[in-house]
This record gives C-alpha cells, sequence and structure tokens, in this order.
C-alpha cells in the first residue's frame, strides 16, 4: 500500500529553510532583506491589469515621468 503523498516530508527543502531562517537573523543579512522587503510589483500589476497601461506614451525621461504620474494618480483615484 503507498503511503499518503500529502504527508510526505521534504528534508531538502526544510534543509534550505533552516539555512535560510539562520542567514535571516544575522545582523547584516537581515538588514538589508529589512530594506527590500516591500515590493513594488503589485502596482505595476494594477496599472497593468485595471488601467491597461503597458507602455510609456511620450518620449524622453522627463515626459514618462508625467505619464507615469498620471497613471498613479489615476490608479490611486481608482482606489
Amino acid at each position: 500500500m503507498l503511503s499518503n503523498p500529502l504527508s510526505r516530508r521534504n528534508n531538502v527543502w526544510r534543509y534550505f529553510k533552516s539555512k535560510c531562517k539562520k542567514k535571516l537573523l544575522e545582523e547584516k543579512t537581515g538588514s538589508i532583506y529589512r530594506k527590500r522587503k516591500i515590493e513594488p510589483v503589485l502596482v505595476f500589476g494594477h496599472l497593468k491589469a485595471h488601467l491597461a497601461f503597458h507602455r510609456f506614451h511620450l518620449r524622453g525621461r522627463k515626459r514618462a515621468k508625467i505619464d507615469i504620474g498620471m497613471a498613479l494618480m489615476a490608479l490611486n483615484l481608482r482606489k
């Protein structure tokens, strides 16, 4: 009889998980991780999905900054 696949343990995964946990408890690594904790990916996903913002419509850095600013304001108003 086969064992239940849901009750198996992945020892390799547990090993790397504990290794990462130890590394994050170190002062130097923990401070770096805390700075990178927030992910901006969610905002860009909302821009693409809800406002269909896939590319900049204006050329140049200054105009692109205006373009993304308008899109982010629209996203904030929508919320």
